[in-house]
């Protein structure tokens, strides 16, 4: 399964939002962090710069949760924005 949306945000640190929003990552390299979202696997990927340093980045789902029922991407990552940006006080815009 193939699916991302871009995301837009003011703050600049992926992995410091993911830590106050208790979501599990694992960081793959400097603008690559894996995350662990209601079983899903998600990649975040920032477009400017590295991930501790991005004001936008890109949300892939690389594989959804295994537990049989089928979720809707959308409202997957859209969950997962929602909680992530809720620790830093920012909106999403996207394109």
């Amino acid at each position: 399964m193939s699916w991302s949306t871009i995301a837009r945000w003011t703050s600049r640190d992926i992995p410091t939002a993911l830590e106050a929003a208790a979501i599990e990552y694992l960081d793959v390299d400097d603008q690559r962090t894996i995350v662990i979202y209601q079983h899903a696997i998600l990649m975040v990927i920032a477009s400017e710069g590295q991930a501790t340093e991005t004001r936008e980045f890109t949300v892939e789902l690389w594989e959804e949760p295994p537990d049989g029922f089928p979720r809707d991407p959308d409202d997957l990552v859209t969950a997962f924005l929602d909680e992530l940006l809720a620790t830093t006080d920012t909106v999403r815009t996207e394109s």
